[in-house]
């Protein structure tokens, strides 16, 4: 509570209530395998994002269930200039929209959208490097958009890296040949890890 009391304002944004599902605007997508709106720790996020600084200068980052985009904005004090979000609940797209529209006067040379839909309608870009999650969905969907991942990837050869916020899934993205850089643990109940992938790791599974 403390970090999000003082990272709160730090970052002029506030994304700190939860959200049920049943009570937002959902017109594709199965929200049954959904996950309630929970923003990631500020402290965790904080931690996987210099840790990553330590593996990469790449600068595009995706949100996969964005949220009030919490991720988004932060991401850009980390030095992502091309920030995506993608969440399929219209009421914490059009946050999300509000938390980036207030840090843009500070970062002009960003480049940023929230997309509002079903994550497996979203086509990856050539340009899509980094992924980042705090489950939100289910393993049936996440192993969907691996799939799509993988297409992406033969088409455009490139360094995939997929930063994971309380990795339950992490045997499944671990079953896509991804290879885990680094584990985080910034506290007993916070953990995330940093994976990456690139043709010669979809190789090995042809």
């Amino acid at each position: 509570m403390w970090h999000e009391i003082k990272r709160g304002p730090k970052y002029g944004i506030n994304t700190v209530k939860p959200e049920q599902l049943k009570y937002l605007t959902i017109t594709e997508g199965e929200v049954e395998k959904g996950s309630p709106y929970e923003a990631v720790s500020y402290y965790l996020l904080e931690k996987v994002l210099s840790t990553f600084r330590k593996f990469s200068k790449a600068t595009a980052l995706v949100d996969l269930g964005c949220g009030k985009g919490r991720v988004m904005v932060v991401s850009v004090f980390f030095g992502f200039v091309t920030v995506t979000g993608i969440d399929f609940a219209k009421e914490l797209c059009v946050e999300a929209k509000k938390n980036m529209a207030r840090i843009e006067p500070l970062f002009k040379k960003i480049e940023w959208d929230v997309i509002c839909k079903d994550v497996l309608n979203y086509e990856i870009r050539n340009t899509d490097s980094v992924f980042f999650m705090f489950n939100p969905f289910e393993k049936e969907i996440l192993e969907k958009f691996l799939q799509k991942i993988d297409i992406s990837l033969k088409k455009a050869p490139r360094t995939i890296w997929f930063l994971y916020a309380s990795p339950v899934h992490l045997k499944t993205i671990l079953n896509y040949n991804f290879k885990i850089i680094q584990h985080i643990h910034p506290g007993k109940k916070l953990n995330a890890v940093i994976m990456k992938k690139d043709n010669q790791s979809l190789l090995q599974v042809i």
